[in-house]
């Protein structure tokens, strides 16, 4: 896996956050490709190795299950257990199904984690579940979790590393930085801070205009130290209609995939996420997709396709994100539509595409095409969106084609 490189070829700045002692709880902050996540696994081997290679040692606690499977993927490079690898919530549901009853409990017919959470809670207090149960647990993306998850951590371990960064915090009511840091008894000299370097300028410039706080906005850029490379300016295409962006789409996932890039196809909802499956599939893409029962193949060259919430900590040469239209943010997603455009565009390394139709542009896009100076985006409207938005920008003549995907 070209991300999961040597110890030796982390920055100064990484080996140091490695290797930082566990005499007390300790915070790794960064922006998109800080490395944030490499610097967690390469922390969890070193642990690893210095327990003398207990599996029960040290846990490593991801966001999400696509994250667990892209780590697991290259893990044979640090010699560690894929059990030390999980989930947050996959822990609490084993340790309830263990200590307190063999019976999840559910809401909506899901599992319900509060009350799972609460009941592991008790187990602690009444001594059923012994704690401390690791000498470490390192936690990854923790600006989603929230207090009450940030006090099991306190308890299960005997010292916690959390890596965040608020900028990426995609769920109301999860726990702020400050807050984090407090109930860890963190302050600064505890804390490693980490600059940004894996994308192309052009597309942290991107993604910096989706930080609504001025301040917050100054503060990346000034973190951000990007590699030199080819500076290609992503390009956001406005099409008349659903089957245009849609064919479009395909010719320029097929463009990346002849330059050799690893590519991710980004979507607000898992429906969209299966129907433009079938419509690549059809369209002669063989791609990857999360399935019940199989999860994403990380070894293979096809494009992934998964939503905003499940790219959280990958990082990919190109970035689609398609469907840029306020139908696909319902309800609560679109008061986040800034969080969840900024995740998806720095999980590009190389590249980004944005795409939507004239219908209805999440109100981000529309301001980004009303900026008459964006030497960071290239925007082309089709023929017949012309009048959108304002003028001075690229017009690209298409004609309609059949929706192969057959979504609205």
């Amino acid at each position: 896996m070209a991300w999961l490189i040597p110890f030796s070829s982390l920055t100064p700045a990484q080996q140091d956050a490695v290797q930082m002692d566990t005499r007390t709880h300790k915070a790794i902050v960064g922006g998109p490709g800080a490395g944030k996540t490499l610097v967690l696994l390469h922390r969890l081997n070193l642990l690893f190795h210095r327990s003398g290679k207990s599996p029960n040692a040290v846990r490593l606690f991801v966001y999400t299950n696509t994250l667990k499977q892209f780590i697991q993927a290259g893990n044979d490079m640090l010699e560690v257990p894929d059990e030390c690898v999980s989930t947050f919530d996959k822990w609490c549901a084993d340790t309830y199904r263990a200590q307190v009853n063999p019976r999840l409990p559910t809401k909506d017919k899901k599992p319900d984690f509060d009350a799972i959470r609460a009941g592991v809670f008790g187990a602690m207090d009444s001594g059923k579940l012994p704690t401390p149960v690791f000498d470490s647990v390192l936690v990854d993306e923790a600006q989603d979790m929230d207090i009450g998850a940030i006090e099991i951590l306190k308890r299960v371990a005997r010292h916690v590393t959390i890596c965040m960064d608020g900028k990426q915090q995609l769920y109301d009511g999860r726990v702020s930085e400050p807050e984090a840091l407090k109930r860890l008894g963190l302050s600064s000299h505890n804390t490693a801070l980490l600059a940004a370097f894996r994308c192309n300028p052009m597309v942290t410039e991107l993604a910096s205009q989706f930080i609504p706080d001025e301040a917050r906005r100054q503060e990346f850029m000034r973190q951000a130290s990007n590699l030199e490379m080819d500076r290609s300016r992503p390009v956001f295409f406005v099409a008349d209609n659903f089957a245009e962006e849609a064919a479009h789409l395909i010719e320029m996932v097929k463009l990346r995939l002849s330059y050799g890039d690893s590519i991710a196809v980004l979507f607000p909802k898992q429906s969209q996420v299966h129907g433009f499956a079938k419509g690549f599939k059809e369209a002669g893409i063989d791609v990857e997709v999360q399935e019940r029962d199989a999860p994403i193949d990380f070894a293979t060259a096809n494009p992934k396709l998964m939503t905003y919430h499940q790219a959280k900590g990958l990082s990919f040469d190109s970035v689609f994100l398609p469907r840029l239209n306020q139908s696909s943010f319902p309800g609560e997603m679109s008061k986040r539509i800034g969080h969840l455009c900024f995740v998806g565009v720095s999980r590009a390394v190389k590249w980004v595409y944005l795409s939507g139709n004239k219908q209805a542009l999440i109100a981000p896009m529309q301001e980004l095409g009303q900026i008459t100076e964006r030497s960071f985006l290239e925007t082309r409207i089709s023929g017949e969106a012309v009048g959108l938005l304002d003028a001075g920008l690229a017009i690209v003549n298409s004609e309609p084609t059949a929706d192969v995907f057959g979504l609205d």
